[in-house]
């Protein structure tokens, strides 16, 4: 076997030969964990694993081994966080190195103290090995992860100088992220809307104001794609011209509350306490006590209010 190789100058993912050689890694699984080291910084924060997962062939079954691969082997990681606004999202992490279960906690830790309000610096103990993974969303909040084209094992990682990394992302971080995916959509959608660098730029603070106010990354992208007419001569014009004219009215969401039995939050429609499987879950107690009653007393109706308060003794 001859060889010709010329090592490439720019734009390349250094990764070991003995992921290359691992037979435990199937080769949708190899790609998977390429395709991840291979985004740059702020791609990864907005990608997801599912998504970098949807491309490969074979379908989900296909896609749900090769994570579950790269899990055995110790290069992704899950974990389940509660966000600021209390809802509970999933964070991947991918690493170029196997990572144990305790590495991998340390890393979370640092992406939530880079995160939280006020945080000044890095953890100079999670910095060095964080360099060597990059953190993907996975259905929920963007990572903190970074990708070095030069990555540091971490048993060097207490040489390792810090690299510098953006601050968490606020909920307008959030917005403009999707609003910005939504947007480079429309060419996939309709190639009719093909849209430059540029114009993608002028026009994201008006799209992450549609999701600011309500409209989910499918309502938007509908909204711009639905009845096109029948020429269109200029992309960037029509989608400002949909942007300005429909923009929904700014709707101010309830606040979430904890629920009184489970404590998840939940964001209530009324006056309600407890979230909505907890209310199932009484309700289904509820009639499972009318048929208790029911039998009690003999009689074929459903048990009024005195007789519950007769089965619960009060008088």
């Amino acid at each position: 076997m001859l060889r010709h190789v010329i090592a490439p100058s720019r734009a390349f993912t250094q990764i070991a030969n003995s992921h290359v050689w691992d037979e435990n890694l199937s080769d949708s699984a190899f790609r998977l964990l390429v395709r991840a080291l291979a985004l740059p910084p702020a791609r990864a924060r907005a990608t997801t694993v599912t998504e970098l997962a949807a491309g490969l062939s074979g379908g989900r079954i296909t896609a749900d081994r090769a994570r579950r691969q790269l899990t055995a082997a110790g290069l992704l990681h899950c974990a389940r966080r509660r966000s600021a606004t209390g809802q509970v999202r999933t964070e991947s992490l991918v690493s170029n190195v196997p990572l144990d279960p305790a590495a991998a906690e340390r890393l979370f830790a640092g992406h939530l103290a880079d995160a939280a309000p006020g945080a000044g610096g890095r953890n100079p103990g999670a910095a060095a090995p964080r360099a060597s993974g990059t953190a993907l969303p996975a259905g929920g909040t963007p990572g903190q992860g970074k990708t070095s084209p030069h990555p540091v094992p971490p048993a060097a990682a207490g040489s390792a100088a810090p690299a510098p990394s953006p601050p968490g992302p606020q909920a307008a971080d959030v917005d403009a992220v999707e609003a910005e995916r939504v947007l480079l959509a429309l060419r996939r959608n309709d190639p009719r809307l093909v849209l430059g660098a540029a114009e993608v730029a002028r026009l994201l603070p008006l799209a992450a104001e549609w999701l600011a106010r309500g409209v989910s990354p499918a309502g938007l992208l509908h909204a711009l794609t639905a009845g096109l007419p029948a020429q269109v001569k200029s992309p960037a014009a029509l989608v400002r011209c949909r942007l300005t004219d429909k923009m929904p009215t700014a709707v101010r969401p309830l606040p979430l509350l904890d629920c009184a039995d489970c404590e998840r939050a939940f964001r209530p429609l009324g006056t309600e306490r407890r979230c909505a499987p907890c209310r199932q879950r009484g309700a289904a107690r509820q009639r499972q006590g009318d048929v208790t009653l029911v039998g009690a007393t003999g009689t074929g109706a459903r048990a009024g209010w005195r007789e519950r308060l007769a089965a619960l003794g009060v008088e």
